[in-house]
C-alpha cells in the first residue's frame, strides 16, 4: 500500500500491487464456483474498480481477480486495504478468510509451504445480503473491485498485530503507546520502542500467547501537533523478530463551551466533503489523484474535510497529517431506512466495520472526529438505540476524539445527546426556500440546538450547497447555474464566518462532482447521472464557486 512512511523494516513485505488475471463471472454466485475450471481471460489493475474500466463500466455481478507470488515456508498474512463490497479470498484454492464492507482493511492468514503459491479473489459489487452496509439507493455510484492496495507478510509465530499511540499531554510530552500482539505460546521476548530515531525502551517482557503490551512515554523532544505547525514522529516497535511503525502527533483535541479546540485553542473548521470517486478509476485513488485533491483543498483555503461518507484512504490520511489538515472519518452510510438500521445483522456489520475504520486510522492526528450514518433515522424512536450503540463503540475503541453524525433533519432529531459535537445537514436555497433564506435557517437550526439543552456543544453545518452543472449559466441565474451555486455560497459561508458566532464549523457539499447510483428515482433528479454540487467537476476542474468560496476562507 502506498503511505508516506515504511511501516515494517524487519518484516518481510512483498506489494502485490499490479495486474493481475482477471475474470467477470456475472450472474454466477460464489458457492457454485470452480476455481480449478475458471477461464481467466482478461486483466485488471490492483488497486482499481473493474466496473470503472470501459470493458466492465456499469456491470454487477462477482469477479474473479488471481495472481502468483514466490513465498518461505511459514505463516503468510494476506494484507487488503480495500474490497468493494464482499469478498472471498483464497490461497493455493483453500478458502482463508471472507469479508464484507468496503473502505477498510482486513487479513487473511494461512500456514505456506516455500515455494509458488496462487492467490484467487472472488469480489461481488451487487446488492444483496452478503454486505448488508451497501444499498442501491446511496447518492454515489458503488464502484466495485479490489479498490486499495494488497501486501503479503511473511510472519514470525510471535507478531505485531497494532500499534497505537495515544497523547496524554502536550505540555509534557507524553503518550501512551499499546503494541498489541499474537504469538505461538506464552514466553518472554525483546521489547524495544524508539521514537524518532531515539531509543525510549529495551528490556525483557513476559508474554502470554496473545495480548497487549503498555507503556507511558516522554517524548520532551517532540513540537506539538497543529493545524498552523503540522509536526510530525514516527515511533517504532519491536517484539522478537518483528517490528511496526507508525507515525503520529501529539496533540489534544476537546469539546466545551460550544468550541473545538486543538491543544487548547479554538478553531474554526473551514471546508467541505469529499467523495473518493473518479470516472476513470471509481473508488481507487491514485497516487497523482490524491496529492491533487489535497493541493485544491489548501488553495481553497480549507483547514476542515469531512469524508463522505465512508472511511478514507491511508495515503489521503497521511497527507492530511502533513498539510495540518483536520479530518471528520466516518463510517459508511446513507439514508439506511428504519428497518434496516434496527435488523441486528447490520447493526453487527457495522460495529465490525467501525472496528475496523479505526484501526486503521486512529494515529492519524489530523482525525479530530469520528462519525457514523450519515443522514439516517436519528430522528425515530427506533434509532436511538442503534446510535447510542455504535457512537458508544467509538468511545471504547477511541476515548481521546469526539463522536458525531450528520443529521438530515436538525429540527426533529432525537439523539443529539448521544454525541460531542452536533452535525447538521440543511439545503436551504436549494431543496427549500431562496437565497435570502439561509442566513436565518442557519440561525434556526442553532436556536433549536440549544433549545434542547445542547448550547455547550459545538456545531457543525456539515453539508449545504447548490447544484451547478459545469460551464452552464443563463440569464436568469437560474437552479443548476454555476451563477446560482456560486451566490449561494457566498451568502451562505459570509453569514457562517461574518455573521453569527454559534455554528463553529462549515463543510460544503462538495468539493467535487461524482457519478451517483443508476437507480431511476436518483439518477432522474442527477442532471449527467452526477452529482454537481461540487467546487471543482468530476476531473478536478474548478467551477466558479470555488473562487467565491476562497475568497471568503482566505480572509480568515
Amino acid at each position: 500500500m502506498a503511505r508516506r512512511f515504511p511501516q515494517h523494516v524487519i518484516r518481510p513485505v512483498t506489494s502485490l500491487d499490479g495486474l493481475w488475471d482477471f475474470a467477470f463471472l456475472g450472474d454466477a454466485e460464489p458457492g457454485e464456483v470452480d476455481l480449478a475450471a475458471l477461464a481467466f481471460d482478461d486483466l485488471m489493475a490492483v488497486p482499481g474498480c473493474f466496473d470503472a474500466t470501459p470493458k466492465y463500466a456499469g456491470r454487477r455481478g462477482l469477479a474473479a481477480y488471481r495472481t502468483r507470488v514466490r513465498t518461505s515456508e511459514g505463516l503468510q498474512r494476506l494484507v487488503f486495504d480495500g474490497v468493494q463490497h464482499w469478498c472471498r479470498v483464497y490461497w493455493n484454492g483453500e478458502l482463508v478468510r471472507e469479508h464484507a464492507g468496503g473502505f477498510t482493511r482486513f487479513w487473511a492468514e494461512t500456514e505456506s509451504a516455500a515455494g509458488e503459491a496462487e492467490i484467487t479473489v472472488l469480489v461481488d459489487n451487487r446488492f444483496d445480503d452478503r454486505s448488508p452496509l451497501h444499498m442501491e439507493h446511496f447518492d454515489w455510484y458503488a464502484y466495485g473491485g479490489i479498490s486499495r492496495g494488497v501486501e503479503l507478510h511473511r510472519l514470525e509465530p510471535l507478531h505485531i498485530d497494532g500499534l497505537k499511540i495515544d497523547t496524554l499531554s502536550v505540555a509534557d510530552r507524553r503518550v501512551r503507546v499499546r503494541i498489541d500482539y499474537t504469538g505461538a505460546e506464552a514466553g518472554t521476548a525483546a521489547l524495544g520502542i524508539e521514537c524518532d530515531g531515539r531509543a525510549l525502551v529495551s528490556e525483557t517482557v513476559d508474554l502470554d500467547a496473545s495480548g497487549s503490551l503498555t507503556r507511558e512515554l516522554e517524548i520532551p523532544w517532540a513540537a506539538p501537533w497543529s493545524p498552523e505547525s503540522p509536526q510530525l514522529s514516527t515511533l517504532t516497535a519491536t517484539l522478537g523478530g518483528d517490528d511496526l511503525r507508525e507515525r503520529f502527533g501529539l496533540r489534544e483535541v476537546r469539546t466545551a463551551n460550544a468550541r473545538i479546540t486543538v491543544n487548547g485553542e479554538p478553531v474554526v473548521l473551514k471546508g467541505v466533503n469529499r467523495h473518493e470517486a473518479h470516472p476513470q478509476f471509481g473508488h481507487a485513488q491514485p497516487e497523482a489523484l490524491l496529492v491533487n485533491d489535497v493541493q485544491q483543498l489548501l488553495d481553497l483555503g480549507c483547514n476542515f474535510v469531512r469524508g463522505s461518507h465512508y472511511p478514507l484512504d491511508p495515503l489521503f490520511l497521511d497527507l492530511c497529517d502533513e498539510a495540518g489538515i483536520l479530518v471528520w472519518c466516518e463510517s459508511i452510510g446513507w439514508q439506511y431506512p428504519v428497518e434496516h438500521l434496527t435488523d441486528p445483522a447490520f447493526v453487527e456489520a457495522q460495529l465490525a466495520h467501525i472496528g475496523e475504520m479505526v484501526a486503521a486510522s486512529q494515529n492519524h492526528p489530523s482525525i479530530i472526529l469520528w462519525g457514523i450514518l450519515n443522514e439516517c433515522p436519528s430522528w425515530s424512536d427506533e434509532g436511538h438505540p442503534v446510535y447510542a450503540t455504535l457512537l458508544g463503540r467509538l468511545r471504547e475503541l477511541d476515548p481521546e476524539r469526539p463522536v458525531t453524525y450528520a443529521s438530515i433533519n436538525a429540527h426533529d432529531d432525537k439523539c443529539f445527546d448521544l454525541v460531542d459535537v452536533v452535525g447538521a445537514n440543511t439545503y436551504p436555497g436549494w431543496y427549500f426556500g431562496d437565497v435570502p433564506d439561509i442566513p436565518g435557517e442557519l440561525d434556526r437550526i442553532a436556536a433549536h440546538v440549544d433549545a434542547l439543552g445542547f448550547a455547550d456543544k459545538p456545531l457543525i453545518i456539515s453539508e449545504i450547497g447548490a447544484g451547478a452543472v459545469p460551464g452552464w449559466n443563463d440569464a436568469h441565474g437560474s437552479l443548476w447555474t454555476e451563477d446560482y451555486q456560486s451566490s449561494l455560497l457566498d451568502t451562505t459561508v459570509g453569514h457562517i464566518l461574518d455573521g453569527q458566532d454559534r455554528i463553529q464549523g462549515l463543510a460544503i457539499w462538495v468539493l467535487g462532482d461524482f457519478k451517483t447510483t443508476e437507480l431511476r428515482r436518483m439518477a432522474l433528479t442527477r442532471p449527467r447521472g452526477v452529482n454537481d454540487k461540487g467546487l471543482i467537476d468530476e476531473y478536478r476542474r474548478p467551477k466558479q464557486a470555488f473562487r467565491t468560496v476562497q475568497a471568503h476562507f482566505k480572509k480568515h
